[in-house]
């Protein structure tokens, strides 16, 4: 009796059950089927839309990943099995670790719209904040600058989206500018000839474009001269020290007095 009891309870469940855990199964190797063959339409679509390689592998495993999960919660509803307290539980951990890693995490979505919309890439010169140097390495969560003198600055990715930056690409073509207090009894064509003069010699400057000099400032004793030289952005730090060098010779040759007053204003 116990033997036919325990086979009429099996045949009753798998009756009740057998349906629900074979769907459950069909759903879940289409359901995985399916994925692969999305998961690596998708890597397709990323490689053919030029993403950078440091975010295909991210954006792949976080479809994959999601995909599978409500694959998952789908298969354990066709069981039978209640879902609404493990996605509450789950909400739960994820708003949690959400906000206690809200600094790294703002850093990473930084990060990824930097590498997205690249509004710098590597090898650029950017002035971020008072930090001057050329892009070396963009990180998912930081950027790293490095100056002429070697060494490496570090920005959290979330302060290159949320101010202004100063970008100059290695191959656009600017104005390298030195600001200089000069004697205000300077004759402004010898200024100009210096430039002209600083430009035609200068190794890194453009041909076809002419150097330029602009009074931004004048007093009784001193005026403020700003002297441009064009040149390409990969050339633009090199120019700048070579400018300065370049001015300071030209100034001896002709008779062009640096002013004795106000000289801590000049970098303003």
């Amino acid at each position: 009796m116990e033997v036919n009891s325990y086979i009429d309870q099996l045949t009753l469940l798998s009756w009740q059950y057998g349906p629900k855990v074979l769907s459950a199964l069909f759903i879940l190797l289409v359901g995985f089927w399916v994925i692969r063959k999305f998961s690596q339409g998708f890597n397709s679509f990323l490689r053919a839309r030029k993403i950078d390689e440091s975010l295909r592998p991210f954006f792949g495993t976080m479809i994959d990943t999601g995909m599978k999960v409500i694959l998952l919660i789908v298969v354990a509803s066709t069981v039978g099995i209640q879902t609404t307290s493990f996605i509450a539980i789950f909400s739960a951990v994820a708003f949690a670790v959400g906000f206690a890693l809200q600094g790294s995490l703002g850093n990473f979505a930084s990060g990824v719209l930097v590498l997205l919309l690249r509004p710098y890439k590597v090898g650029d010169h950017l002035v971020v904040a008072g930090n001057a140097g050329r892009v070396t390495e963009i990180q998912i969560f930081n950027t790293i600058l490095t100056t002429q003198q070697g060494k490496k600055i570090i920005i959290p990715n979330s302060k290159m989206t949320e101010g202004a930056i100063e970008n100059i690409p290695e191959e656009l073509e600017v104005q390298a500018e030195i600001a200089l207090l000069v004697n205000s009894n300077t004759p402004l064509d010898i200024l100009r000839a210096a430039a002209a003069t600083m430009a035609k010699n200068c190794p890194h400057s453009l041909e076809g474009h002419e150097s330029s000099v602009q009074v931004n400032g004048i007093s009784r004793d001193d005026m403020k001269v700003h002297i441009a030289c064009w040149t390409l952005g990969g050339r633009y730090e090199d120019t700048l020290a070579w400018m300065y060098e370049a001015a300071k010779e030209e100034f001896e040759v002709r008779g062009i007095e640096l002013a004795k007053e106000r000289r801590r204003d000049i970098a303003g």
